[in-house]
């Protein structure tokens, strides 16, 4: 099984869930139902690549992996889009240098495996937050969905989440022992601009961490979980 990434062109926002119906046609090879269009910055996007990562032959695609090669299959490609399978191993070094890549040649990347589309600079708004994962790229601009279920697969193992506005407004969370809490505990913490105004609580159930990220996303003016916030300063 391969950790794979796509690239096509869109040109105007949409969101991850629209991004994965349009990822899965282009995997079932339903290019019109897809939606895709052809673009010049596809081939462009895939020749600098292939010149970073050079693609598979075909005998070396039915034989062993060339010696240093990210790639586990041929690409699959067309005037529209390209679909990268890479080995899981390189997935850490490789996925963060193609999602660069394909900023720059303007071109949407859809992670399948997290469900994430990261989106080029010009779709970007200009106050769009990021969201940083402990397994996993960061992400521009993220959706609310996608902020939801980044905290719904935290875990023991991918144990932490920051989602940030600009210099010195966050909120992150921590779980488990790795946050220094018992099995199960959530430590959320935001801070608004000045270290001062640093705030921790504690909490036991998942969707209220859920929620709370949910009121930060949207710029609410009060949480909506009533719990207490202590200075950490």
């Amino acid at each position: 099984m391969s950790f794979d990434l796509a690239v096509w062109f869109e040109s105007e926002r949409v969101s991850a869930s629209r991004a994965a119906d349009t990822y899965e046609r282009l995997a079932d090879g339903d290019f019109v139902g897809a939606g895709v269009v052809a673009s010049e910055a596809v081939p462009a996007f895939r020749r600098e690549l292939t010149g970073r990562f050079p693609e598979l032959s075909a005998t070396e695609a039915d034989g062993p992996r060339p010696t240093g090669s990210p790639w586990t299959a041929r690409l699959d490609v067309s005037a529209a889009h390209v679909i990268m399978p890479m080995s899981w191993d390189r997935a850490d070094a490789v996925a963060p240098e193609v999602v660069a890549l394909a900023g720059r040649h303007g071109l949407v990347c859809f992670d399948p495996q997290a469900e994430v589309l990261h989106l080029p600079p010009a779709l970007r708004g200009a106050d769009g937050l990021s969201l940083q994962p402990c397994v996993g790229l960061k992400v521009e601009d993220v959706d609310l969905d996608v902020i939801e279920r980044a905290v719904h697969r935290l875990s023991e193992e991918n144990w932490f989440l920051i989602l940030e506005k600009r210099s010195g407004h966050f909120l992150q969370v921590g779980h488990g022992p790795n946050a220094g809490l018992t099995t199960g505990g959530f430590a959320v913490e935001h801070r608004d601009g000045a270290m001062e105004r640093h705030y921790r609580c504690v909490l036991n159930e998942r969707d209220q961490v859920a929620t709370l990220f949910a009121d930060y996303a949207s710029g609410a003016s009060a949480w909506s979980v009533d719990t207490r916030w202590d200075s950490l300063f």
